[in-house]
């Protein structure tokens, strides 16, 4: 009819789909570079924080880089995927010789803050290793710690005294569980918005037993802390429970003076610490001139004695003697050490 046969005619069709299919190709490339459909163009764009974050354990988004570096552990901030909740996640520090002693530290601080919980400690949330490396997750505090907030000025007794007996209310939990944190100083304590504080950072806690504890050593039987040095652990000599007492004495004396304790009490009696008590009524008078209470002066003195055995039996006599008007008196202790 065309002049065509059959075979002209099945030819010129397949030409024809052919030119079709490649102007329809040439059509969608055009449009995926210049005008994207909107759905495409809004699966293309991610959060900052999913261009930030990568998936750990199926369950946080861990923010990179991290949010800090310390002496034992990196420190992460995260989040919880399910619930969008913030949290804070540590991993043993890497690249140096310590590695397998950070590793130990991390999960003996994991083992302990499970057991744990009390308001004035930061709470722990979980545990797990992901792709061979030991994560720990905790709350995540986003306030600031006293340390920060201090170098300001000098903060009222009022609310130092406070401070000191919400976190001895903790020590004496601690201590009862047969834990001793040995690192209390205010890089360590932080101030949640509704003005309470918790203890953080566990890296350096040590059981109380030995026979309990997981360790057959302690790695760090010195600690140091320029300025806030407790004795017995900087020395490297066999501490307890009163090394933390000694801590928040340090703290407090920071807090209400902005005089790091050991250069003052180095200032004041050529030592660290008080060693007599007519060293601690030195120290105690410089306090009271700064405008400390005595029986606060007094308190604060006692527990920051060289030896243990001139500081407080424990949180609860500590506390009881910082929130009771008739205070307490070195002669006192004094007196009982003699007997």
């Amino acid at each position: 009819m065309w002049g065509l046969d059959f075979s002209d005619i099945v030819m010129v069709s397949v030409y024809g789909a052919l030119a079709t299919c490649v102007a329809l190709l040439v059509y969608i490339r055009k449009r995926k570079k210049g005008n994207p459909h909107p759905d495409h163009k809004q699966a293309q764009v991610s959060t900052p924080l999913e261009d930030r974050a990568h998936i750990v354990n199926g369950r946080y988004a861990l923010i990179t880089p991290p949010f800090k570096q310390g002496g034992m552990a990196t420190i992460w901030r995260a989040v919880e995927r399910k619930t969008g909740t913030p949290c804070i996640i540590k991993t043993p520090r890497r690249g140096t010789t310590m590695d397998n002693v950070y590793l130990e530290k991390l999960l003996l601080e994991a083992s302990y803050l499970k057991r744990l919980h009390h308001p004035g400690i930061v709470r722990y949330i979980d545990d797990f290793y992901y792709k061979g490396e030991f994560h720990l997750v905790l709350e995540y505090l986003n306030e600031e710690p006293l340390l920060t907030l201090s170098k300001r000025s000098p903060l009222e007794e009022q609310q130092v005294v406070l401070w000191a007996c919400q976190l001895l209310d903790a020590l004496s939990y601690i201590h009862a569980a047969g834990i001793v944190h040995r690192d209390v100083n205010p890089k360590n304590i932080m101030l949640c918005s509704d003005g309470t504080v918790k203890l953080i950072d566990f890296g350096t806690a040590k059981g109380l037993d030995p026979d309990k504890d997981k360790t057959h050593y302690d790695s760090f039987t010195q600690i140091t802390n320029k300025g806030f040095d407790i004795p017995e652990l900087f020395i490297g000599r066999k501490s307890d429970h009163r090394c933390d007492l000694c801590g928040l004495a340090q703290t407090c004396i920071y807090l209400l003076t902005l005089d790091e304790p050991n250069d003052l009490c180095l200032k004041l009696f050529k030592y660290n610490w008080p060693r007599s008590f007519s060293e601690a009524t030195i120290l105690a008078d410089y306090l009271i001139s700064a405008g400390v209470s005595k029986r606060v002066a007094r308190c604060l003195a006692q527990a920051v004695m060289f030896s243990p055995d001139h500081r407080f039996a424990d949180a609860r006599v500590m506390q009881a003697a910082l929130s009771s008007e008739s205070g307490y008196l070195i002669q006192q202790s004094k007196a009982q050490s003699a007997k």
